[in-house]
């Protein structure tokens, strides 16, 4: 635990903190693209593990999905690509956010654990929401992707925590389970006011401490 006793309550970015990507906001990638968006949802998500783990970069990326297209993207196209890409995870949940601020007033020690490319991580890490986090972790940098074990265990190390220390909240039963395979406590989100439920149930207060 933390010198204050409490645990650590580890918090996924997209889908969680920001709201899922907006159809109008995905239309605007497909049309950047030159496809329809069923196809260009297809090919985005299909390398888009391997471009959070950093294997891929941003060029190789894009050049993938294009490829996968039938298509070519100029570096224009991939600058604007990339542009619209990190905008379609900007909007916040304002839900997430206020339980951010609670638990952090009540004294909680926050961390950010987020699969994300670096173009995507770079900015996430310097929104003011993210100032509320001691430790901010993304598979861009740890070489690993939610559900492996291994993020899991490279933010347990950064924390300085056990398992059992760590509450860990993400939008994916497939990460609350790769977490809870190690012994983290795991909230699979579907709202704020539900994640706030299914923490009071861990004895997770996030109402001000007094």
């Amino acid at each position: 635990m933390t010198n204050a006793g409490l645990p650590w309550v580890l918090f996924d970015y997209g889908g969680v903190i920001s709201t899922p990507q907006p159809a109008a906001d995905v239309a605007l990638l497909a049309a950047a693209a030159g496809v329809p968006v069923p196809d260009f949802q297809r090919a985005y998500w299909a390398y888009r593990l391997s471009y959070d783990r950093a294997e891929l970069d941003a060029v190789t990326y894009w050049h993938q999905v294009a490829a996968a297209l039938g298509r070519s993207f100029s570096a224009g196209q991939r600058a604007e690509l990339n542009r619209l890409d990190i905008e379609s995870w900007l909007h916040l949940s304002a839900g997430t956010v206020t339980l951010i601020e609670d638990l952090a007033a009540a004294g909680y020690p926050l961390a950010l654990l987020s699969n994300a490319p670096a173009e995507v991580a770079e900015v996430i890490a310097d929104l003011p929401v993210t100032r509320a986090f001691s430790h901010r972790a993304f598979s861009c940098f740890l070489g690993s992707v939610k559900p492996e074990p291994e993020c899991y265990l490279a933010v347990l190390a950064m924390l300085g925590a056990r398992p059992a220390e760590v509450v860990f909240i993400d939008d994916r039963p497939e990460n609350v389970a790769g977490a809870a395979a190690l012994g983290i406590r795991g909230v699979h989100f579907t709202s704020a006011t539900q994640a706030r439920a299914a923490l009071a149930g861990l004895d997770v207060s996030a109402g001000p401490r007094r």
